[in-house]
């Protein structure tokens, strides 16, 4: 079967990895179908179970891949029945629903399991850590996701761009307040292997190619402290980080996982070349920054009839 006649199903297409995977995948020659509660293909509410089981047996993809996440801490926190609605509970109906029509099951899971030891990368069999209601809920998710044979869940940090809606990613939180020469704080303690929407949507489907299954870390190759992802940022952009403050994340957020970096030798042995490292996953996100800055022709027509 040839990638054309292969379907795939995205839920949260519309997200910040969503929307990449699902450029990727058409990119690729795949069926694709984009599911959420704003389409772009499909409304679909996850809290409705029965939708999404009929959406799936309706569909009968060969490949499911589920983006879907309440990622605000604060959320999960004041409302712990909405985060196991959509971060576990919606899961365990995809993985019913996906072993029922033969559909290979992807879900995106969190590095959020680890704490207190630095910059260890941490590989797919490290002890978890479950220090709040958002490890918790995901822990739970990738449960119930291999519960459906063959399935592969993705453990991953990235960052993109959003494209608006009032919700700002790491990286554009970053540039923000590079280019505003403002006060800032920045934590010299928390350690991620942060890479970008773009790598991440390229790299999981070229794992899609092997037969793969159970848990598998896709991140930077490397661990960074917030504060030297910044200053990796600021340098490849040519801002200044002289109004930093840097700080202990300790001294500002409690029951958090601080230690997240990941050991990505799995991926890489199966994919057979490296994956990206701190300084590539800046230059990736630096040029797409780059590119965003660039008139578009729906910006050019505005200048020329105010201009």
């Amino acid at each position: 079967m040839g990638r054309a006649d292969k379907s795939i199903l995205i839920f949260g297409a519309t997200g910040m990895l969503g929307r990449e995977l699902y450029c990727e995948s058409k990119k690729r020659g795949f069926k694709t179908v984009g599911a959420s509660r704003r389409g772009p293909d499909i409304a679909n509410d996850l809290l409705d179970e029965d939708s999404v089981s009929d959406l799936i047996g309706e569909l009968s993809p060969d490949i499911i891949i589920n983006s879907s996440v309440i990622v605000s801490h604060a959320e999960c926190e004041e409302n712990p029945t909405l985060a196991y609605g959509v971060n576990s509970r919606a899961v365990e109906i995809m993985a019913t629903a996906a072993t029922t029509v033969g559909s290979r099951l992807v879900q995106i899971s969190t590095d959020h399991y680890f704490s207190g030891d630095g910059p260890k990368l941490h590989d797919e069999q490290a002890p978890v850590q479950l220090l709040n209601e958002y490890a918790r809920t995901k822990y739970a998710g990738e449960t119930f996701a291999l519960t459906c044979p063959g399935a592969l869940v993705v453990r991953t940090n990235i960052t993109g761009f959003r494209d608006g809606g009032g919700v700002v990613s790491f990286i554009e939180w970053v540039i923000s307040v590079l280019e505003s020469n403002e006060e800032f704080n920045l934590f010299e303690d928390y350690y991620t292997s942060t890479i970008s929407t773009h790598q991440a949507a390229a790299i999981l489907f070229d794992l899609l190619a092997h037969d793969v299954e159970g848990r598998i870390n896709l991140a930077c190759r490397e661990a960074a402290s917030k504060q030297r992802f910044v200053e990796t940022v600021a340098k490849r952009i040519g801002r200044a980080t002289s109004h930093a403050r840097p700080i202990s994340v300790r001294n500002v957020l409690v029951d958090r996982a601080e230690s997240v970096g990941l050991d990505v030798s799995r991926a890489e042995k199966i994919l057979g070349y490296r994956l990206p490292d701190l300084e590539e996953v800046v230059e990736r996100l630096a040029s797409e920054y780059e590119e965003r800055q660039q008139p578009t022709p729906d910006r050019q027509a505005r200048q020329t009839k105010t201009g």
